[in-house]
């Protein structure tokens, strides 16, 4: 541990380690226990001197004071309260390259400072007083708003709150049991048992489980036969939680996918830490599932079926018919989809007199609406002198006739540049047709390609059903793709 940060430990838990040589310790409410102002700094002092580091101490009404005659001054340096400004106006203004703390980490004081100091210093400047007695209007006009900083510290004043510096803390659980166990029931109990703590460390922090790490000791050696083998899991969590029930339904659905080959004596819980979730819910936004549960359901999901077959359907920037693609289901909505619904929900409400209008208009313009299959049902088409003039097929639910009415084709292809073969077949196009043709007995679904290329139709038949058609140029198959009501 860094000296400076074990001597600040012993006299306040509220100290900001600003570099590994500059810490500020506020030292606020020591007189009750120490004394005055000096006895704390010699107590500093005295301090640092048995543990073999030498110290420049500067007590003061404001950190930034305190700072400048620390980095200033030998010794101990003691500031009556309101003589800040007063106390540092004699400082050189070359110090204030080395007091980049607080707000200056953030406005790039390493490429601003040497600009702005060599044009305080060409001005004649030489002091921090000097700096401070400067018109802050002028000076802002001239060097911009950074400006307004320096001039703060050059009167010792604070340009921002004290944080302090908490160590990291490690959120672990570990037991050992005093019997082997197998199964997920009695594992669960001694989940619980290591969960609580834990989730009340991290409220205690403000912080959410990002990663649940579970790591198991079985009962058997490893390979090297020098010690156990372990059985590790890595739980990554999609928003930061710290419910012990939904961690441990977690943390169980995702053992019973991948269960331990053993015994287990010994169990050992680890959780990354990252700083809490904060809601805010609006006065018209939807009511929504909790993200523990939405997470709970996932993993049950993941369980049941795989962690590849379930998410949220997404559009896919293709022409081909019924293609989506599958992502990670979203178990926490961002505050602009909030605020998007919101909108949505105040856009409908606007007009109730519109909306009912809408709803009770004969909706003359809307003839017709497509329901497409989830899987085309194979079929068998009679063709003659190049249209479609009979479609039957075996699937229930579905009529079958003569074609009283039909429109096409409209030809659709896509992917042909991925080389398999069969794609794109060059020279059909031209092809006349046979006078009549009958495909032989349906043909099965062919598999899933890459790649497509068919003739759709839009056939009426002549027991009212009209169906939207397609022939596979590949296999010269002929399917029902969807129905039109």
């Amino acid at each position: 541990m860094n000296p400076l940060i074990a001597i600040a430990q012993q006299f306040s838990p509220r100290y900001e380690r600003h570099r590994d040589e500059l810490v500020s310790v506020d030292v606020s409410g020591l007189e009750r226990l120490l004394g005055p102002r000096r006895v704390i700094g010699e107590e500093l002092r005295r301090e640092a001197t048995a543990r073999g580091v030498r110290l420049h101490v500067a007590i003061a009404g404001t950190r930034m004071a305190a700072l400048l005659l620390a980095l200033a001054r030998p010794g101990l340096t003691i500031v009556e309260p309101g003589a800040e400004a007063e106390t540092v106006a004699s400082l050189p203004l070359a110090l204030l390259e080395k007091c980049e703390v607080g707000s200056l980490k953030s406005e790039n004081a390493d490429q601003t400072s040497d600009f702005q100091l060599q044009t305080l210093q060409r001005w004649g400047l030489r002091t921090l007083g000097e700096l401070a007695s400067l018109p802050p209007a002028d000076l802002v006009a001239r060097l911009g708003r950074p400006a307004m900083t320096w001039q703060a510290i050059a009167r010792g004043e604070d340009i921002g709150p004290l944080v302090p510096t908490l160590e990291s803390e490690r959120f672990e659980s570990s037991l050992d049991l005093e019997w082997p166990i197998e199964g997920l029931e009695p594992l669960s109990f001694v989940l619980t048992r290591l969960l609580e703590p834990l989730s009340t460390r991290l409220e205690r922090r403000d912080r959410g489980a990002a990663v649940l790490h579970i790591l198991l000791r079985l009962v058997t050696r490893d390979a090297s036969g020098t010690g156990w083998e372990e059985h590790a899991r890595r739980l990554q969590l999609p928003t930061p939680m710290r419910d012990v029930r939904t961690l441990r339904t977690l943390a169980l659905l995702d053992l019973e996918s991948h269960p331990p080959a053993a015994a287990i004596d010994h169990v050992r819980i680890v959780i990354d830490p990252t700083p809490g979730r904060v809601l805010q819910h609006t006065l018209f936004a939807r009511a929504q599932p909790t993200p523990e549960q939405l997470s709970t359901l996932v993993a049950r999901l993941g369980a049941l079926m795989g962690q590849d077959r379930f998410g949220a359907p997404v559009v896919v920037d293709t022409y081909r018919p019924g293609a989506f693609a599958m992502t990670a289901f979203a178990t926490e909505h961002t505050p602009e989809t909030r605020q998007s619904e919101v909108g949505s929900q105040k856009s409908e409400g606007v007009d109730h007199a519109a909306d009912f209008r809408l709803q009770t208009s004969s909706f003359s313009g809307v003839v017709s609406a497509l329901r497409r299959c989830r899987y085309p049902v194979p079929a068998r088409v009679v063709v003659a002198e190049g249209r479609p003039v009979r479609v039957t097929t075996d699937r229930r639910g579905f009529a079958g006739g003569a074609v009283t009415r039909c429109a096409g084709p409209w030809r659709t292809s896509g992917d042909w540049w991925a080389g398999l073969a069969g794609a794109g077949q060059p020279g059909r196009a031209g092809t006349e047709a046979p006078p009549v043709r009958s495909v032989p007995p349906v043909q099965p679904i062919p598999p899933i390609l890459p790649h497509w290329n068919r003739d759709e139709w839009d056939v009426a038949l002549n027991d009212g059903a009209v169906y939207r058609i397609f022939q596979d140029r590949v296999t010269d198959a002929w399917f029902i793709d969807a129905i039109v009501d």
